[in-house]
């Protein structure tokens, strides 16, 4: 009755469908997050180990260099991804997809918390 049930395909869109979703928030933060590193090795190393003063708007314009090419990088790997999913949803490959990205994610924000 279990196996039945979790094998429904409404649930199974639900699944994909919430970690689309989820995927996407996260990858939002995760954008952000990697700007922030970006700006955080610039002041550690180039700085003088500050963001503010002469160095504040080298810093902000470095996070805009972050934050433009990751944004677009960013909608193309959502796009692409829901494409994926559509055209082969529940297979190995869709569900491995969805944990290498989600992988990637946590990696980041991972790196940007010990940061």
């Amino acid at each position: 009755m279990t196996r039945e049930r979790f094998s429904s395909p409404i649930i199974l869109k639900v699944l994909a469908i919430v970690l689309w979703i989820a995927s996407s928030a996260l990858a939002l933060l995760a954008l952000n997050s990697a700007a922030n590193v970006a700006a955080s090795i610039y002041a550690a190393f180039w700085a003088g180990g500050g963001q503010y003063g002469e160095a504040y708007y080298s810093a902000v314009a470095l996070r805009q260099a972050v934050i433009l090419p990751g944004s677009l990088i960013l909608v193309a790997t959502i796009i692409g991804s829901t494409e994926y999913h559509l055209r082969h949803f529940n297979t190995p490959g869709s569900w491995r997809l969805f944990g290498y990205v989600l992988g990637a994610e946590a990696g980041i924000l991972l790196l940007a918390g010990m940061l």
